[in-house]
This record gives C-alpha cells, structure tokens and sequence, in this order.
C-alpha cells in the first residue's frame, strides 16, 4: 500500500496560512495606528471677475449642472441658495437623498457641508474666490472622517484620488459655464 500523505505539502500549506495571516493581524494593527480623518484640496482658474464667479456657483439653474455627483445629482430648485439653505442630493441607485447645507457665504468664501447620504458622515466644503492674474482662482478643499471600521485609514489614504477626481471635474464644468457667460 503506497503512502498516499504529503508532509511536505501540508508544511508549505501551513507556512502560507500563517505568513497570511500575520501580514493580515499586522496590517489591522498598524490601521489602529492611522488617521482616519482627510483632506483633499483642487483648484483652477476661470478667466471671469470674481464677483461673477461667486454669483454663479449657488443658483437653482446653474448648481446641478456644474457639480458633478457620481451616480447622483443636486435637485433642482429655484433661487440663489443663502446662508442657512439646503439642497437634496439624489442618487440614480438609491432612494436615499443626500444633503448640501450652506453654512457661511463672503465676496471670497463659500463655506458648505454634504452629507451624501443619511448613514454617512458630513462633509465640510469650501470654496475660496482669490484673485488670479487671469481671472479668479477657485480653490476647492473638503475635509472629513470616514468611519468604515477597520478599512477607514486605508480608504483616507486613497480619498485625495477618489474625490480628487469629482472635484476636477465640477470645477472645469464651473469654468465652462462661467467663461461661455462673457
């Protein structure tokens, strides 16, 4: 009768469970470790005053057609959103609504926070108007917490790609808009 074992196939089977599962417990122990806070920060120059610019950015017609929203929208709504206002956001995926609130509004800030959906947590946005040599540098900074367990410090790490990206889209649909009002 043949010996039909391999030790030697079992020892190289356990030799890679267990090299897995330590660079697993140490890639959970080293994620205790990191933030899970972010900040991701985009800008371009829209050839037009500043006051134009400004006045652009929170209309009911002109909002939901320059912020891009992955799988959603701003609802539409009549008006210049003021200090104080909000917006849904909807999501072609989900009956969830999201929520755009205007926090503080000057000639050189819009400051506002999203909260995307209702299980999520808000994000704070600013939108800064400083002046350029051609024209007005809007300048575009997010910054927030993620709480996705143990996954959250892996996924801050990837943030500044992932709504870096969103952003670099709304804001070349902003100049667009804008440029074509000259």
């Amino acid at each position: 009768m043949a010996n039909t074992s391999h030790p030697a196939a079992l020892y190289q089977f356990r030799k890679v469970t267990r090299i897995t599962a330590l660079i697993i417990l140490l890639l959970v122990g080293v994620g205790f470790f990191m933030p899970t806070d972010y900040r991701v920060e985009r800008s371009v120059v829209i050839d037009a005053p500043r006051d134009l610019v400004v006045s652009h950015v929170l209309k009911g017609d002109q909002l939901a057609s320059w912020m891009y929203i992955q799988s959603g929208q701003v609802d539409g709504f009549d008006g210049v959103l003021v200090e104080g206002d909000s917006v849904d956001l909807s999501y072609a995926d989900s009956e969830d609504k999201g929520v755009l609130t205007v926090t503080d509004i000057s000639s050189y800030r819009i400051g506002f926070d999203v909260r995307p959906k209702p299980a999520v947590n808000q994000v704070s946005n600013s939108l800064e108007f400083l002046p350029d040599s051609n024209g007005t540098l809007v300048k575009w900074t997010i910054e927030g917490r993620l709480s996705a367990g143990l996954l959250s410090p892996y996924l801050a790490i990837f943030a500044n790609d992932i709504a870096g990206n969103n952003f670099e889209k709304s804001l070349a649909s902003l100049k667009e808009q804008v440029e074509q009002l000259l």
